[in-house]
């Protein structure tokens, strides 16, 4: 009999153009299956379309995974290449709002009958970085996960090492080396195979690049734990160091303003 798998799991959301974020709806879903047996990968995901626009905000990182600014997107989900500026005075009207909940319907209908699907696997684990809003994402698509057992790696870590706040997934996959080649997903210590059809879409900040990197950080904390902590604290070390530089140049920059004017000005 074989093993359950594990899945790790990762689902991205965005905006409804229009509502100000009060309106929000799953864009896409990448699952990476893990076999404890074989140690083998498999993968999965689907993006969500519909014909509704949304806006999507992308961090911008410094070299510890520290956000120095955003950029907001709007596009149409059912073709991303149908783009425009976006205007914070546009309020979605209330036909736009119905057609925005049978949006968000469809969604959920696909989520639910994507976790059916792969329900048939064998899957005795679910596995996410910070879980929050894929459960309540699996509430509104009525996926039930009484079933399984669940973990959450962000909390997991935090929790066995005393940390004072969370760390992101970015910063995680920095601490742990994770990298993509053409053919392969790997770590400081560790390398997968990435199938052909899956070699242009793992990529960072998508649901399937996420949930191999989720795998990755989970495999290094668990297998290599006195490497991937030594990590941690070196990486939280650096971070504060570049926070509070950041902090002392915004000081800095604030006290400058009056020595930069004029004398004579009042």
């Amino acid at each position: 009999m074989t093993a359950p798998l594990t899945a790790y799991i990762d689902m991205e959301f965005a905006g409804i153009y229009g509502t100000h974020q009060r309106m929000q709806i799953p864009i896409e879903i990448g699952v990476v299956l893990h076999d404890p047996k074989t140690d083998a990968l498999s993968f999965a995901g689907k993006p969500f379309r519909a014909d509704i626009e949304v806006e999507l905000w992308k961090n911008i990182l410094n070299d510890v995974g520290k956000r120095v600014d955003s950029r907001r997107r709007v596009f149409n989900l059912a073709d991303s290449a149908r783009t425009r500026l976006f205007d914070h005075r546009f309020h979605l009207s209330p036909a736009g709002a119905r057609k925005a909940r049978t949006a968000i319907a469809a969604a959920n209908a696909d989520l639910r009958l994507f976790m059916q699907a792969l329900n048939s696997r064998n899957i005795g684990t679910l596995v996410f970085f910070a879980r929050q809003r894929e459960m309540v994402a699996f509430r509104q698509a009525r996926v039930r996960t009484d079933g399984f057992l669940t973990r959450d790696i962000q909390h997991e870590i935090a929790h066995a090492m005393q940390l004072k706040e969370q760390i992101s997934l970015d910063r995680m996959s920095l601490i742990i080396g994770f990298g993509i080649t053409s053919s392969t997903i790997k770590s400081a210590h560790l390398s997968y195979t990435i199938p052909p059809q899956y070699q242009y879409v793992i990529k960072p900040h998508k649901a399937i690049g996420d949930a191999a990197r989720m795998f990755l950080v989970d495999m290094e904390f668990g297998q290599y734990q006195k490497e991937t902590r030594a990590g941690i604290k070196d990486h939280i070390l650096q971070y504060e160091r570049a926070r509070e530089s950041a902090r002392i140049q915004i000081a800095a920059e604030q006290g400058a303003v009056p020595d930069e004017q004029d004398p004579n000005m009042p």
